[in-house]
């Protein structure tokens, strides 16, 4: 046993361990540091971000970094670069969704996002609040006026937004307003059904409780010429009317039989959520 131990092999490798244990902490010492280096740092026109659709601030990439503190060259070998990108890109407003951040080959970084999209514009006192379809409030100080003729407007909303641009405005009256504006223009489209049948406004109803579920709430909107619809549930509320598109449909065949939804002696009541269409005079216009 001790001839085995002393042999020059042994004690070969019992030397290289020694030396390992001795020298291994200051290993990462001895290896340069390319962090700073210009061939592992990269500027903002190599990152690749998914383009945002309309009605999102073409400076976004120019806001989240500078919300974020980032620099303007972005070190590829730092530690955690990837993470700090996500959660910078993460606590924009108008992002619902960091799918991906990877650093790629010839020095790019490709970021993937999910951007919340402008569903409706909630009237106020105070001006107009942008929220998404999911009824969340979007940054007011990215909208123009010229936005009131982009969106849906969405009129007798009582509450006040519960929380900062991207987080939930807090009312299910401003989801559910939302919800119904993306049937009236999905996907942003006033042409397809909004400006065709000449319509102005959705009227929120005034929740009578606290505790109010969508299928409480009924709504009705309120057209150009001074008609008020009455449209019933948002879509998916309550089984029992019709779905939006058979409203809509119905709202069509209004349209083709009087030729708008304001023909002379209005405007009317038009209640949409039975079997048979019901048009009937209003005495005055009820929403100015």
């Amino acid at each position: 046993m001790r001839r085995g131990l002393f042999q020059p092999g042994t004690l070969w490798w019992l030397a290289c361990g020694l030396l390992a244990i001795v020298f291994l902490p200051y290993i990462p010492w001895l290896i340069p540091d390319l962090t700073d280096q210009p061939d592992y740092r990269i500027g903002w026109d190599r990152v690749d971000v998914t383009a945002p659709p309309a009605g999102v601030p073409g400076n976004l990439v120019e806001a989240v970094r500078t919300a974020a503190e980032l620099p303007e060259e972005l070190p590829l070998l730092e530690r955690g670069l990837v993470e700090r990108l996500a959660r910078a890109f993460a606590a924009q407003p108008w992002v619902a969704e960091v799918e991906r951040v990877e650093i790629r080959r010839q020095r790019r970084i490709d970021i993937r996002l999910r951007y919340r999209r402008p569903a409706v514009l909630i009237e106020s006192s105070r001006g107009y609040y942008p929220v998404d379809v999911e009824g969340v409030l979007l940054p007011p100080r990215d909208f123009t006026q010229d936005a009131v003729q982009r969106l849906p407007i969405v009129r007798n909303i009582k509450s006040p937004p519960q929380g900062d641009p991207g987080e939930s405005w807090g009312d299910v009256v401003v989801t559910c307003s939302a919800r119904l504006a993306d049937a009236l223009a999905p996907e942003g489209d006033l042409e397809r059904h909004w400006r065709r049948l000449g319509l102005a406004a959705i009227v929120a109803p005034a929740p009578r409780t606290a505790d109010v579920r969508p299928e409480d709430l009924s709504f009705e909107i309120q057209t150009r010429g001074g008609s008020v619809i009455v449209w019933g549930r948002v879509p998916g509320a309550d089984a029992l009317e019709p779905s939006a598109e058979d409203k809509l449909a119905r709202l069509g065949q209004v349209v083709d039989s009087q030729g708008s939804l304001d023909p002379p002696g209005g405007p009317f009541r038009i209640d949409i959520r039975h079997d048979v269409i019901s048009l009937q005079a209003l005495r005055e216009r009820r929403y100015r």
